[in-house]
């Protein structure tokens, strides 16, 4: 009998058991290794890369990829409380998708540190992304593997993770403040001609509507009523394409002057309802109707395809169309295809 406790164990026993801790204790220094490997290259290509979709692909597909998990997903709030949620799920062919959303979040949002959950099959870790400086869940992670997958050093690494995606995602948010700054029109918060030309998000798009808008009359205002209600009347007419464009995925440039260019991700048929919808909203606006001088507006209006074979040519078409409005008795909309309709101005084609 061994007084040390190891009782009744052979040598060969002794040294079998010896070896399984070696294995394991090397087993566990190669996952620490890639682990911290995995949040090297995180910090290294995250300060590459600005976007919070581009951060989010970034760290999934390196966890998907390092350890084989089923799903993983990371949620991040945005400044109207909603969520955008990005997720890999191998059930679907490890697709990068987004969402957005709120409801499905809010049972998560009272979770203020790592929770493991083990079901019949799977085992699910949800991790908070918290803000320690302001005190704040900014986000969560959640990643999905078999059974007993998440053992104590794996979930330490999520932890320590956490820690690096708040920083990242923080600076990423920081970033995307500067330039929306940068971007946009001081006197009317509308984006500035500057994003106009750095725009790029719409270059897979099917359908893209340029709208040119031009007010009539606006020197008259300035000229008589002083720059200062020109100013005036720029920020609320402004304000309603904001408020009306927007509720539709619209983008509200102020182009120069009192000129605008409204984008829609939409066919010409449905731009054009919206656009007029909008124009009766002008009309009947109480503030624009107080003026003494009449404050109409003239539209030009031009699809990608149906008037543009390139995304290139389709604001120099809706110019064009601008142009017919304002050079036909002006408050009314025009679209490119009308031009060679009338004989006199064909040499805009």
């Amino acid at each position: 009998m061994n007084g040390g406790g190891n009782m009744n164990y052979s040598k060969d026993e002794l040294i079998l058991e010896q070896n399984k801790r070696i294995l394991d204790l090397e087993k566990e220094n190669s996952e620490k290794s890639s682990f911290l490997w995995v949040i090297g290259e995180i910090i290294k290509y995250s300060s590459k890369l600005k976007s919070e979709k581009e951060l989010a692909s970034l760290v999934l597909d390196m966890l998907i990829g390092i350890f084989g998990l089923q799903s993983c997903s990371i949620s991040i709030k945005q400044e109207n409380e909603k969520y955008n949620t990005y997720t890999i799920n191998n059930k679907y062919g490890n697709k990068f998708t987004k969402s957005y959303n709120k409801t499905i979040h809010q049972k998560y949002q009272s979770i203020d540190k790592v929770k493991l959950c083990n079901n019949s099959d799977h085992s699910i870790v949800y991790l908070p992304i918290y803000n320690y400086v302001n005190d704040e869940q900014i986000g969560f992670l959640t990643a999905k593997n078999h059974k007993d997958f998440f053992n104590k050093t794996k979930i330490n690494f999520f932890e320590t993770l956490a820690i690096q995606l708040n920083n990242i995602f923080i600076n990423s948010k920081l970033h995307k403040k500067i330039m929306e700054l940068s971007n946009k029109d001081i006197l009317t918060n509308c984006y500035n001609r500057r994003y106009l030309d750095d725009l790029k998000d719409y270059n897979n798009a099917q359908s893209i509507t340029y709208i040119l808008v031009d007010l009539d009359n606006f020197k008259m205002v300035n000229d008589t009523l002083g720059h200062e209600k020109g100013d005036e009347l720029l920020i609320n007419i402004a304000a309603l394409a904001l408020d009306f464009f927007e509720k539709h995925n619209g983008r509200v440039i102020r182009y120069g002057g009192d000129e605008f260019i409204i984008i829609l991700e939409k066919n010409y048929k449905d731009s054009l309802e919206l656009l007029k919808t909008f124009r009766l909203l002008l009309l009947k606006d109480s503030y624009l109707s107080a003026f003494d001088i009449d404050v109409t507006a003239s539209f030009g209006i031009a699809n990608y395809p149906k008037h543009a074979d390139s995304l290139d040519s389709l604001l120099n078409k809706a110019d064009k169309a601008l142009y017919l409005a304002k050079e036909s008795g002006r408050n009314q909309i025009r679209n490119f295809s009308e031009i060679s309709e009338v004989k006199e101005l064909k040499y805009l084609v």
